[in-house]
């Protein structure tokens, strides 16, 4: 066979190749007319520049629909940020060991693109200021009957670390965040937390002291319609210490006529302080009743709405307290539920009698 012959039995078997994968990709009524009649070398170069060209175009799609970089596309929303994270399957664990592994940098976000979807209060009781904190995406799970999105993120700030979910609902948009797990600096002590198949939230202290007993501490939420995760369950086998509740407002002035102490006993009080401008308050309050299963507190500033009424209502808290105050002393009602912020079985409302300033002698 001559190399002419060669050439073109080698460009028909290839033709042949193409028109193969044409009649299982290509519409119907482009391919039709060739099975019908004789077919030329210029016909099927002309088909396979077609085919070469349909390839082309499926791939500038393809990547037209590739998940941006959210370290470094500036025009990025709520999706491109949920989307960043790699899909997981529950449940998902961060016990003690998992703190000693370093993390990968191709999983790395930076604190300013993590600030513009999630508060700064998710993080400010472990880490403070995010400025200098690290943050690493490690999963993303999505409900199938309710449809919200729980994201896991994993922070680090010099020796601190940290694990967090955080809830989407389906319209993207940011719910709320808890701390799941943390690195233990105290060799007797660590802690586990997890979200299983159930869509429940598990954190587990686990603790031992010099008798060698070990003891645990269990709380249980889950995520509810209300935007919050609920405490469901608690259990111990801790130790009862009875300490006196501190009062983290306790020394600030008393000089405006409504502020004071309020009290239906020891653990039950509410402390209200003077606040920074005309309107404004400083509260505390603590709950604890019916034997430890009605337990909570709250620390924030109130606002007047009219006369003698104030209310408890932050941006990036579903809680909503009203304080109604009288000559003889003080009434509490959620105006909006506040289960993050105490037991499920329990609420913030009550009425608190005025203490009489003590006397300094």
């Amino acid at each position: 066979m001559s190399p002419q012959d060669s050439l073109k039995k080698g460009m028909h078997e290839i033709n042949m190749y193409f028109l193969h994968i044409m009649l299982k990709t290509c519409p119907a009524a482009l391919i039709t007319p060739l099975l019908h009649k004789k077919t030329t070398f210029e016909q099927y170069s002309s088909m396979r520049n077609y085919f070469i060209f349909l390839a082309l175009l499926t791939s500038m799609i393809s990547c037209n629909q590739q998940e941006k970089d959210i370290n470094v596309d500036e025009e990025i929303v709520a999706g491109d940020f949920i989307k960043a994270f790699k899909t997981v399957e529950l449940p998902v664990q961060f016990k003690q060991d998992y703190f000693e592994k370093k993390e990968f940098d191709s999983n790395f976000i930076k604190a300013s693109v993590v600030s513009k979807f999630i508060p700064d209060s998710v993080f400010k009781n472990e880490l403070g200021k995010t400025k200098d904190v690290k943050f690493f995406r490690k999963g993303r799970y999505a409900a199938e009957e309710t449809g919200e999105i729980y994201l896991f993120l994993t922070a680090q700030k010099k020796e601190k670390r940290c694990a967090y979910v955080l809830c989407f609902d389906k319209e993207d948009v940011f719910k709320t965040g808890m701390l799941l797990s943390e690195k233990s600096f105290n060799p007797t002590v660590s802690y586990d937390g997890s979200l299983d198949r159930r869509l429940t939230i598990t954190k587990l202290k686990n603790s031992s002291i010099g008798n060698g007993k070990a003891y645990y501490n269990k709380s249980v939420y889950v995520y509810n319609t209300e935007g919050v995760f609920t405490l469901i369950l608690t259990e111990s086998n801790e130790p009862v210490i009875e300490k006196e509740v501190y009062n983290p407002i306790d020394t600030l002035p008393i000089t405006q006529p409504l502020s004071g102490n309020y009290a239906q006993d020891k653990k039950n009080f509410i402390a209200i302080r003077d606040g920074g401008k005309n309107g404004k308050l400083l509260f505390f309050i603590n709950v604890d009743k019916n034997g430890k299963s009605c337990t909570g507190s709250l620390r924030g500033d109130i606002t007047q709405v009219k006369p003698k009424v104030y209310q408890y209502n932050k941006a990036d808290d579903h809680c909503v307290l009203e304080f109604t105050f009288s000559s003889s002393g003080l009434q509490v009602k959620e105006l909006e539920a506040c289960g993050n912020h105490r037991s499920v079985r329990c609420s913030f409302d009550g009425r608190f009698s005025k203490l009489r300033k003590k006397n300094k002698k």
